[in-house]
């Protein structure tokens, strides 16, 4: 990963504390949470989704919840990465584990011509937003991470309004692109107020 064109490093790094020593602890711990979590989409039936456009979407949040965050200059950009990569994993587990009921909330959405986060409070009681933030929570990630994930459809309302403002973009850029997909057929609005600030 070190080696990869995402870092641009000038001459090939050749051993692992070669590239703990350049790129830090935090950043191996952000990158190995994000590829341990791909474990969880391949559960995905691929009659409801594509696995692979799921991943896409998730690793394209991620990618630009970083860029915007170094834009930004907001420390920490490898908790920025795991916020955007981790913001539809609530989505994840109701594909994974209600296949039936995820079918029928994709049609809704579909029919009613809503965004998907719209349409889940009122099919399911919850959003994958409180899915994904108890998940969260059950793995003892750090509360900004879960903040991020919470909140990334309404940052204005956000203890730390920046960083899920960053996530809440990065998720909206990636749909505008089509770069993948976690279901979502729309690209959700903009929060004006988090913008603003």
């Amino acid at each position: 990963i070190v080696n990869s064109p995402v870092y641009g490093f000038p001459s090939r790094v050749d051993s692992i504390s070669r590239a703990v020593t350049m790129i830090g602890t935090k950043e191996i711990s952000a990158l190995a949470l994000g590829i341990s979590t791909v474990t969880i989409f391949k559960n995905i039936p691929e009659e409801i989704l594509d696995m692979r456009m799921v991943l896409k979407h998730s690793l394209a949040c991620g990618i630009i919840a970083r860029i915007l965050a170094t834009f930004k200059n907001v420390m920490h950009t490898e908790k920025m990465f795991v916020s955007g990569l981790l913001h539809d994993i609530g989505r994840v587990l109701v594909y994974t584990y209600y296949p039936e009921q995820a079918k029928g909330l994709l049609q809704r959405a579909e029919n009613s011509g809503n965004c998907l986060y719209v349409e889940e409070s009122s099919f399911f009681g919850c959003s994958h937003t409180d899915i994904g933030k108890y998940l969260l929570q059950k793995w003892k990630l750090p509360l900004t991470i879960e903040n991020n994930l919470f909140f990334h459809h309404n940052p204005s309302i956000a203890d730390n309004t920046e960083q899920a403002t960053i996530v809440h973009l990065a998720d909206i850029l990636a749909n505008g692109l089509g770069l993948g997909s976690s279901g979502e057929r729309r690209v959700p609005p903009l929060d004006d107020i988090a913008w603003d600030k």
